[in-house]
């Protein structure tokens, strides 16, 4: 059974977070502790209020509240913000959504939209 484009992408985030744990394994000197890994379903899944506003052919004119706080809280994590790139980036999430908008939102919600500006999304 094939994985969704947004189910691979979290697993191969999974995947880089378990490769560079291994590899600082077999060092003697102690590595410093690896950041937290972020588990980019969970990241995405955390911005559900949003989804009317980045739904394709919405009529809404501006996010919710409640879809502000969980955008404002997601790009305060640069890693969340990483897997949100990831996710972007990708051809298929298997959900529609407007791209224009979802890299908007932080600037709809009072934020910067610089923190998306590093996203690779064509």
């Amino acid at each position: 059974m094939a994985l969704p484009a947004a189910g691979a992408a979290a697993v191969a985030c999974l995947l880089l977070a378990l490769a560079a744990t291994a590899a600082g394994a077999g060092s003697h000197s102690p590595a410093p502790a690896p950041a937290p890994s972020v588990n980019c379903i969970s990241a995405a899944s955390s911005l559900i209020d949003c989804m009317g506003y980045v739904s394709p052919g919405t009529t809404e004119k501006s996010p919710s509240r409640a879809c502000c706080g969980e955008v404002k809280t997601a790009v305060a994590n640069p890693a969340v913000v990483d897997c949100l790139c990831k996710l972007a980036g990708s051809k298929d999430t298997g959900i529609p959504i407007d791209m224009k908008r979802v890299l908007a939102l932080p600037g709809a919600c009072g934020a910067s939209n610089f923190v998306f500006g590093k996203c690779n999304v064509s």
